[in-house]
């Protein structure tokens, strides 16, 4: 599957389920490992597990690769790994403080 539809299937599941704040980050010349990662804010830890959940069945149904899902036991930064994209749900608190888009400043930035 093309990087625009692995992204378009991340982004409108995080859209359909009120995700907030998302922005899309391509890495195609900063990485050797993943092309794109999304991030986006959730309004609770249970909010953030449900997105990664629907990303993940999304996912399966359209014959993406699911590498792993971490961080559903505490819920404040959940990461899904389809191999190409990493998409990373946060709480707000968590993203104000790690901040991860400054992480990647130099990479092509999306916004969505």
């Amino acid at each position: 599957m093309k990087l625009e539809n692995q992204l378009s299937m991340v982004t409108d599941t995080i859209e359909e389920l009120k995700g907030e704040n998302i922005i899309t980050l391509k890495l195609l010349d900063q990485s050797a490992d993943i092309e794109a990662i999304v991030i986006s804010t959730a309004r609770s830890i249970q909010h953030a597990r449900g997105i990664a959940n629907n990303i993940k069945i999304e996912a399966k149904r359209l014959g993406m690769k699911v590498v792993g899902i971490e961080g559903t036991e505490t819920g404040h930064w959940v990461l899904v790994d389809l191999a190409e994209v990493v998409v990373h749900i946060m709480t707000e608190k968590t993203r104000e403080f790690y901040q991860l888009e400054r992480l990647w400043s130099g990479s092509e930035n999306s916004d969505d």
